[in-house]
């Protein structure tokens, strides 16, 4: 039985970017402003993250921004407007503090998924595929200059749990290994209490419109584009047999139309 009692949607801020970073071969030259997703899960266990958002010190310092941020102009994050973490603002929205995740699991190692990492004090087990890991550990600069901080992510003191593939991370949550927008990608399908189930494709596929088209992510490395493009027919094979529907978490439509479903 699942001990996942309630999946809670998280918007950790935004980015502007062109559409093509997330649609392969989209000419449109359109400009989409898409959230910044993560999810708290309500378990038996105590409150579990996926994925942490931006790592606010590195925007709010002139120097360290345009250190990382500043090189890739065509994507520009956005904080929500309140001074603080959003991270920590967002959980407490919702009676949580960050001394009470119990456990964190990461879709992948990019600087909007996983900047938050710094706010547990290497406290919380994180969980992350193992050839993210190695991914995000070597062959600098090139992660660095396709979105992966290293200062977000490499200190020694985190208690790493390391995936080979598809994992049951706890009874109603699996990890579904999506490779293809970085190397060791990660998806997750949440199973309720209820009987209800949510596939979360994080970048495997960022809009509605790459399950219904089918097309994959306009961002890929080391992979060809109909590689990338593999995860999301898996994906919508996943939801089809369990009868799930895919929220894509970087959708400007759908990840606000399901949070405010998941928190009415």
């Amino acid at each position: 039985m699942s001990i996942v009692r309630r999946l809670i949607p998280l918007t950790l801020g935004s980015e502007r970017l062109p559409k093509s970073y997330s649609v392969h071969g989209d000419r449109s030259g359109e400009i989409l402003v898409e959230p910044v997703p993560a999810a708290l899960l309500d378990t038996d266990a105590g409150p579990m993250l996926l994925d942490t958002g931006i790592n606010t010190a590195i925007m709010r310092d002139p120097w360290l921004y345009e250190r990382f941020h500043g090189r890739n102009h065509a994507i520009v994050p956005i904080l929500p407007e309140e001074d603080g973490e959003p991270l920590e603002a967002a959980l407490a929205q919702h009676g949580v503090a960050i001394a009470d995740i119990v456990a964190i699991h990461l879709s992948h190692l990019h600087n909007d998924h996983a900047g938050g990492l710094r706010l547990f004090g290497n406290r919380v087990p994180v969980t992350v595929q193992r050839r993210e890991h190695e991914y995000g550990m070597s062959g600098h600069p090139f992660p660095e200059q396709h979105g992966m901080f290293r200062l977000d992510y490499d200190d020694p003191g985190i208690p790493w749990k390391l995936l080979d593939g598809d994992t049951e991370l706890a009874p109603g949550l699996e990890a579904v290994l999506t490779p293809g927008h970085t190397p060791g990608h990660a998806s997750f399908v949440v199973s309720l209490q209820d009987g209800t189930g949510y596939v979360l494709p994080f970048d495997a596929g960022d809009l509605t419109e790459n399950f219904e088209h089918e097309r994959g992510p306009g961002g890929f490395v080391h992979c060809s584009a109909e590689e990338a493009r593999q995860p999301i027919l898996r994906l919508k094979e996943i939801a089809a047999q369990r009868g799930y529907p895919i929220v894509p978490g970087h959708c400007p439509e759908a990840w606000p139309a399901f949070t405010a479903r998941m928190t009415s």
